[in-house]
Order: structure tokens, then C-alpha cells, then sequence
């Protein structure tokens, strides 16, 4: 029975590959595919208040290479600084339900 970190990795693979293989190349994520994984993956962590100039934003941070894609390295960077920060967050949090989420 896979342990919960293999399945945390296999579902950031094939939330990328699902998403990424909608339209264009299916190796990079488009600013559509993008917003659509965020809403529908993140939605707790994702504002509901997104514009469209936000995406934007985002996918321009997310592209390092600039290339108007996001593709695996861009995403995984992205996914790492999300744990990074949500690690830092809730570092000190008790398991008391007080705790922010």
C-alpha cells in the first residue's frame, strides 16, 4: 500500500500531466490550464477573488524561462515555495482546532 508522501507525489504528477495535456503542449501548462489547476486543485489556498490580470501575474512568476508556459521544473519551484511557505505558516501550530487553516 503506497505511504501518504508517494501519494502526495504521484497526485503533483498527474495533476500536471491532467492539466498540461488539455491544450497546446502537453508538457507545459497554458494560462488556462494554469487558473483551471489552481481553482479546481488549490481551492482552499487559491483566493476566490482572482482577476484575470492575477493569472497573469502568476504565470509570469511561475515562467521562469518565459517561454508564456509553466512547465514541470516551474511547477514543481512553485509547489515548493507553496510548502515552504505553508510549513513556515503553521510551524508552531499546535493540534489544537484554535490553529488558523
Amino acid at each position: 500500500m503506497p505511504m501518504t508522501l508517494e501519494k502526495a507525489v504521484a497526485a503533483i504528477v498527474y495533476a500536471f500531466q491532467g492539466y498540461a495535456s488539455r491544450e497546446g503542449d502537453k508538457y507545459k501548462l497554458s494560462q488556462g490550464e494554469l487558473k483551471e489547476l489552481i481553482l479546481k486543485e488549490l481551492p482552499t489556498l487559491a483566493p476566490t477573488s482572482l482577476r484575470e490580470c492575477d493569472y497573469n501575474n502568476l504565470l509570469s512568476k511561475m515562467d521562469t524561462n518565459k517561454d508564456c508556459e509553466v512547465d514541470f521544473t516551474e511547477y514543481i519551484q512553485a509547489l515548493g515555495c507553496l510548502c515552504l511557505y505553508c510549513h513556515e505558516y503553521f510551524r508552531d501550530c499546535s493540534s489544537n482546532p484554535s490553529c488558523p487553516e
